[in-house]
């Protein structure tokens, strides 16, 4: 597994992105393809300190990554951080 802030770029805002979030508790869930819903997973994950994973296809293959820097990920979709 990979981390996306090690990234020199990764599609946060790329609807081929698919985000998986990974509760305290082992609970997994896949995440729509709404900004509303993206903005809100990085309120939980912020709070809730869940794990956010990201599959990001590429031509060959399809790999995962960690979503290690929350902020990162929050300027995508959350206004008041941009």
């Amino acid at each position: 597994m990979r981390k996306a802030s090690e990234q020199d770029y990764f599609p946060y805002s790329s609807k081929l992105v698919c985000y998986i979030k990974l509760t305290k508790d082992k609970e997994i869930r896949q995440i729509q393809n709404y900004v509303q819903e993206k903005c809100d997973i990085y309120f939980r994950v912020k709070n809730e300190g869940s794990k956010l994973y990201a599959v990001w296809p590429g031509q060959y293959s399809s790999d995962l990554f960690e979503i290690d820097d929350i902020e990162l990920y929050g300027k995508e979709y959350v206004k008041e951080l941009k």
